[in-house]
């Protein structure tokens, strides 16, 4: 939050992005996402445009309380 506050005047958003849980080596494959699933929502917020939302926390589903 803090980060987000101090960095949107220079038009930076912050944001933090829960992936769910991707089938990866470091859960022995137990994921039920693919890389490329669980990579949507930083992808999405990663090309969130000016006017985008900072200092949230998010999941493919949208916005989830802090």
């Amino acid at each position: 939050m803090q980060y987000a506050n101090e960095l949107r005047k220079d038009g930076v958003l912050v944001n933090a992005a829960d992936p769910g849980y991707v089938d990866t080596e470091i859960n022995n494959h137990c994921g039920y996402l693919t890389a490329a699933q669980g990579a949507a929502v930083v992808v999405r917020l990663a090309t969130l445009g000016a006017d985008g939302p900072t200092g949230g926390f998010f999941n493919e589903d949208g916005s989830l309380p802090w």
